[in-house]
């Protein structure tokens, strides 16, 4: 009897390719995060001398890390405060208006309905620098720039998360649920707070992961609404940093020698906090989308 199951040469070649892609993009990207990380361990001339993967001392990485971190009276330190504070406000704002706005696009059927829904899916797909003028006028009529708050509330301005809002809900309310907590009584409210909330932990975890990421490497809109240097977050501070010391260019460097071993820690840290939110919104959207399937 002929066997029908795949050959294993498929089987195998297929695996192959599989594993061979993903190695091509496990080098890609982590190749350079591991020189990153090595070389803020090494000097100024390792950095040009050595091969590229040079371990260097620990003490040299702390002697990097207090130069970056004592810039300017700990400016960095400040500015990664800062770039905090926008991020979870950003992103509290963000999840505030964009999952009742998607739970209500889905579950509701009221006049405009699909015209709010074409001017989200615009808004989604227009360049964000486009919208950076408006944004400014607009928070500058509100006399709202170079602040806090300004910036906050420019950052939770975020239809990409109303709209993924929309679609899980459209596709994950149980609807018989939802018709029997009405026959007994429950209000639009009721239905939102005590049903669709609960099962909408993996979708929170997702908006507030894409929020974070767009909110925290944001440089453009930062840059349009901050002039005071003690507002700036990270990417517009490191810019200036990078600008004003001389580190990539043959210029000397002012009051504390900023080089290029103290622009590849700057770059470290920006990428680790994404990094790790990354890996805890990533456990976590599991873990809500498991829970939310077996309770369905």
């Amino acid at each position: 009897m002929a066997d029908a199951r795949t050959p294993p040469f498929r089987l195998n070649l297929g695996r192959f390719i599989v594993y061979a892609v993903l190695l091509f993009a496990v080098c890609f990207y982590g190749i350079p995060l591991l020189w990153l990380l090595l070389a803020g361990t090494r000097s100024q001339s390792s950095l040009f001398a050595d091969p590229p993967f040079t371990i260097g001392t620990w003490d040299m990485f702390i002697a990097t890390w207090n130069n970056l971190t004592t810039y300017n009276n700990f400016q960095i330190v400040s500015w990664a405060a800062n770039s905090l504070i926008y991020s979870v406000g950003g992103v509290l704002l963000a999840l505030v208006a964009s999952i009742p706005a998607g739970y209500a696009l889905a579950a509701s059927e009221f006049p405009g309905r699909k015209l709010i829904l074409v001017v989200t899916l615009i808004a989604m797909i227009t360049p964000s620098t486009a919208v950076v003028l408006p944004i400014f006028l607009e928070m500058n009529l509100l006399g709202l720039n170079n602040s806090y708050a300004g910036l906050i509330l420019a950052s939770g301005f975020f239809p990409f998360g109303v709209y993924l809002t929309y679609v899980y809900f459209s596709t994950s309310l149980p609807k018989g649920v939802m018709d029997s907590a009405r026959v007994d009584g429950a209000n639009r409210f009721e239905l939102f707070t005590r049903i669709a909330l609960p099962l909408a932990r993996p979708i929170v975890a997702l908006v507030a992961f894409f929020s974070f990421i767009g909110i925290w490497s944001n440089y453009f809109l930062a840059f349009v609404l901050l002039s005071d240097d003690k507002l700036y977050n990270l990417p517009v501070g490191l810019t200036v940093l990078i600008s004003t010391s001389g580190a990539l260019s043959n210029l000397p460097a002012n009051d504390v020698p900023i080089k290029k071993p103290e622009v590849i820690l700057a770059a470290i840290l920006v990428i680790l906090p994404v990094l790790l939110i990354f890996i805890v919104a990533q456990r976590f959207v599991r873990s809500g989308t498991l829970s939310g399937a077996e309770k369905g």
